[in-house]
């Protein structure tokens, strides 16, 4: 059952919502568990966690990354750097692409883990100077992530995301990927971001997905 409920059965997609998807993903670290919730259509990103008893949303809507504490009703919006923005693809997910971003780092392919007593998902593995990072994904062609294992070398510390109920092929209104109205905003531009982030957290939380913010920097 965990098996089944970790890799999920997708839903059949009509060709108009085919790229859209919802996954739950349970993460665990030093700071306890927290359960995040996430939704992407094409390049849009909406994703939903409890931080310190807030609920923060995070989106990612065109050129701008939006950061919002639903209970004070504040947030910030950024503008997205140009890497970031080239690198969008409309017919891949925004999330849940640890795998392929593991294996363009150097990451390769070790073996297929066994999850539950029936079901394998393939294990992909990097080490270097900052630590270790796995990545198990499914064995079909949406290579979706069961769980991902970050371990820190300087810190000692390690966190571990596991993915659930993957569901694709949702009806979603582009306008949920925006803050939505009554949201006090305060704007940056990338620039005006990264200095005043040399300072601390900007907004009611850190930004949990520096890719679709920054990018590839090389570029």
């Amino acid at each position: 059952m965990r098996a089944i409920a970790i890799l999920a059965v997708l839903l059949a997609a009509s060709p108009v919502w085919a790229e859209s998807w919802y996954a739950q993903r349970v993460n665990q670290g030093g700071g306890g568990i927290g359960i995040e919730h996430l939704w992407s259509r094409g390049a849009s990103l909406r994703s939903e966690v409890v931080v310190g008893a807030h609920p923060i949303v995070t989106g990612v809507d065109g050129d701008r990354y939006w950061i919002v504490d639903r209970m004070t009703g504040k947030g910030v919006s950024i503008q997205r750097h140009p890497n970031a923005i080239r690198a969008d693809d409309p017919a891949k997910r925004p999330f849940g692409n640890e795998a392929e971003r593991l294996q363009k780092q150097g990451g390769e392919y070790v073996r297929d883990e066994p999850i539950g007593a029936d079901a394998t998902c393939r294990l992909y593995k990097l080490t270097d100077e900052r630590g270790r990072q796995e990545v198990c994904v499914g064995g079909d062609e949406n290579a979706l992530p069961v769980y991902v294992v970050n371990w820190d070398r300087k810190s000692k510390r390690e966190g571990r995301v596991s993915y659930v109920n993957w569901i694709r092929g949702l009806e979603i209104d582009p306008a949920f990927f925006r803050p939505g109205a009554g949201i006090e905003i305060t704007s940056y531009t990338y620039d005006e971001y990264v200095k005043a982030a040399a300072s601390g957290v900007v907004g009611p939380a850190p930004v949990l997905y520096p890719h679709l913010l920054h990018g590839d920097r090389a570029q």
